[in-house]
């Protein structure tokens, strides 16, 4: 009993501790469209936090889903974006990274909800029995919170 007693307490505060955190940070699903010598529906996760002030730094994990030269592939990626206002319409800087490429971008963000954003893809391996992936991107995503508050 004194175990269950102890684990209860344990989720209470950790619930508490979200909670006062929750509008310092979102995190949820995200999925977006993205096409870079071919076209990927990318899923995974992300998790946002209050940086320097009013700033946002944003970090992705993702599969990028792809079917490119009549194949099917899933290539893992990490991502990193940087929201200098959390402003409703802001721009934003972001990179990804996967084992195939390292992709700078630029793109207009609504609410750190949609964003749109345009890069360049540079080669770093090649990808076996596929053309290099590199060149210009563009992506359109959808950010889920499944921790936003609103405070009326």
């Amino acid at each position: 009993m004194k175990k269950f007693v102890i684990k209860v307490i344990g989720v209470a505060l950790f619930s508490i501790c979200l909670q006062a955190k929750a509008q310092e940070t979102l995190y949820g699903p995200t999925v977006s469209y993205q096409y870079q010598k071919g076209s990927a529906i990318k899923t995974g996760g992300y998790f946002a936090f209050a940086f320097l002030g009013e700033n946002i730094l944003k970090t992705d994990v993702t599969a990028n889903f792809t079917w490119t030269q009549s194949k099917f592939a899933v290539i893992p990626e990490l991502a990193v974006s940087f929201y200098p206002q959390s402003w409703v319409v802001a721009p934003f800087v972001r990179t990804e990274i996967t084992p195939y490429t390292l992709t700078p971008k630029v793109g207009i963000s609504l609410a750190t909800i949609l964003d749109l954003d345009f890069g360049y893809g540079f080669s770093t391996a090649d990808k076996q029995d596929y053309r290099p992936i590199k060149g210009f991107t563009a992506s359109l995503r959808f950010n889920i919170p499944l921790n936003y508050k609103l405070n009326m």
